[in-house]
């Protein structure tokens, strides 16, 4: 390769710091995250409500009271879950005539999202209804508002061995604020959170209601962690937004709802590859592997949703990491439609005004302000939750920005396609996905390497390979996934999962290491177990074993181990 001209050898040796941080381990715009804790599944897609009446037979009188309840918890699948409504929902059910309790259960669907199960136990009374008295989180519950705290905690115990393949200087060597990285043998440590806010919905006009948060979140972690071994302790504003929502139900049951809000939320789009984690964890604030820190530092939305067809207009400002903040603003627009139905497509459009994160060639340096993303999703869903049948979707976006340095033009997307055999021991969905998202090319003038911007989540969203994500993210990457998802009893799911990981371009400037000696990056096999004990407690464990491809091993030039971790995670949420 040609040297580069000396003044743009003097910026990319200024920018060789930076290069260190934003190629450590999902320092890029997405914080790195280990097992993917649920994050009180907020945002995730409802898959599936359903009412169960045990004390009712069938008859016209139940089926009556059964829409009776769906149609007042006002929840319905294709819609973003939030605690917050669930609660207020559950209220009003509460407050129904002849209805004596209602017990909520969440667990995931078969094939993603969340799928809301009420068991409903009758009173036989003709008036009245509801539980007496608010309990707790609920300081005062009403059939039209809602005041309750919010409180979540969680603890997770966390060990690797052999992380970075044992070799850490190789891979965040640079990185000054790995002080003190795990590596060879067994680095073990706990970590652990506790939020604590209030939350409320109420009537301000006939069908019009305003909501907010507001929350505070304490978060530390103890022993050997990914990049350093201090303990570590932090504090700070978590929730902190209000909103405004108002709707029309029509005679013909087609509905109309708006919603305005701003503040300190979280926010996502689809399953997650655009925009998941809108906020960073880990180093000062510690927890990196919990990831407790989910609210972005301001989401402003106006939001409208016409039966089964939602658009959105948001302005989105992440709540980055200090010492990585790049200023990023995100506006978008964002069109969905035939949500809850078989055939549901979307598209979204982004801009990203303001930026100082850094793009890198050899021979220059540019910054993320001024792209333009594009994305198109669809999805063929025939099958009931909880039946057997097929499933597919797919999605792919296009990025580029003429404003830069230097041209850029990236692509990214997925396909998967899936089976839930229902009928058989242990329920099984198995799916297979393709996902592949574009690196550069050092022989053209143009950036290829896709911008991953927020994407993340669970193992089964963008979390691509439990120890593999932490070096290899959603850029510059094919990766091959077969899943399992097992239900050994009602409340238990048992997540396999197979990955085979591949470079798309040998030039790998801004990842942790900056050229890969060939294509194959390695494979990874994980099992995540759960148990959902309530609706508010909610307990996992996981085990991932990730071995190094010649593409990594050929361009350390170093005799490479397996990489191993194990975790255990215990989350109290209300």
């Amino acid at each position: 390769m040609r040297n580069p001209p000396a003044n743009a050898a003097n910026a990319i040796r200024a920018s060789l710091l930076l290069l260190a941080l934003v190629g450590s381990a999902g320092l890029s715009g997405v914080p790195a995250r280990a097992d993917g804790p649920l994050d009180s599944w907020e945002n995730a897609t409802i898959s599936a409500v359903r009412i169960a009446i045990p004390d009712m037979a069938d008859s016209p009188a139940r089926r009556a009271l059964e829409d009776r309840v769906r149609k007042t918890l006002d929840l319905y699948p294709g819609s973003p879950f939030h605690n917050l409504m669930l609660d207020w929902g559950l209220g009003r059910v509460r407050a129904l005539p002849g209805i004596q309790s209602v017990t909520p259960q969440i667990t995931p669907g078969d094939t993603g999202g969340v799928v809301i199960d009420l068991s409903v136990t009758v009173s036989g009374a003709a008036v009245g209804g509801g539980e007496p008295g608010p309990r707790f989180p609920y300081l005062s519950q009403r059939a039209d508002s809602l005041l309750k705290l919010k409180f979540e905690a969680a603890g997770l115990a966390y060990a690797n061995r052999d992380a970075w393949y044992g070799d850490p200087d190789a891979f965040v060597g640079a990185n000054p604020l790995a002080d003190s990285p795990s590596g060879a043998g067994w680095g073990p440590s706990v970590e652990g959170y506790a939020e604590l806010g209030l939350q409320g919905i109420a009537p301000i006009a006939p069908s019009t209601y305003v909501y907010g948060s507001l929350s505070y979140l304490l978060a530390g972690t103890l022993g050997q962690e990914l990049f350093t071994d201090e303990t570590r302790g932090s504090g700070g504003l978590e929730d902190a937004f209000v909103g405004l929502v108002t709707g029309k139900t029509w005679e013909d049951g087609s509905r109309l709802v708006v919603n305005l809000t701003t503040g300190r939320q979280p926010f996502q789009i689809a399953d997650g590859m655009l925009i998941r984690l809108d906020a960073g964890n880990g180093f000062d604030r510690a927890a990196l592997q919990l990831n407790p820190r989910i609210a972005a530092d301001n989401l402003s939305m106006v939001e409208a949703r016409y039966n089964t067809t939602r658009l959105q207009l948001f302005q989105l400002d992440p709540d980055e990491l200090p010492d990585l903040d790049s200023g990023t603003i995100i506006r978008g627009l964002n069109l969905e439609t035939g949500l809850g139905r078989v055939w549901q497509a979307g598209v979204t459009y982004l801009h990203v005004p303001e930026s100082s994160f850094g793009y890198y060639t050899r021979t220059a340096a540019g910054t993320r302000a001024g792209l333009n993303v594009i994305d198109g999703r669809l999805a063929w869903m025939p099958t009931v939750e909880g039946r057997s049948g097929p499933y597919a979707r797919a999605e792919l976006g296009y990025q580029w920005n003429d404003e830069n340095s230097f041209p850029m033009r990236a692509w990214g997307g997925y396909g998967e396609l899936g089976y839930t055999f229902a009928d058989l021991p242990w329920r099984p969905t198995v799916s297979y996905r393709l996902s592949s998202f574009s690196g550069d090319d050092p022989d053209t003038a143009t950036y290829e390497r896709w911008d991953p911007l927020l994407s993340g989540g669970t193992p089964e969203e963008w979390v691509q390979g439990i120890n593999h994500y932490k070096m290899f993210q959603d850029t510059n990457l094919t990766a091959h996934r077969l899943q399992l998802r097992l239900r050994p009893a009602s409340r238990w799911e048992l997540v396999p999962q197979l990955w085979l990981f591949e470079a798309n371009q040998r030039n790998n400037l801004g990842g942790t290491l900056s050229t890969l000696a060939d294509g194959p990056l390695g494979y990874e096999a994980n099992m995540t177990a759960k148990y959902f004990a309530s609706r508010n407690v909610y307990f996992q464990m996981s085990a991932a074993a990730t071995f190094p491809g010649p593409g990594v091993a050929d361009a350390v030039n170093d005799a490479l181990e397996p990489w191993y971790s194990l975790s255990a995670l215990l989350r109290i949420a209300y």
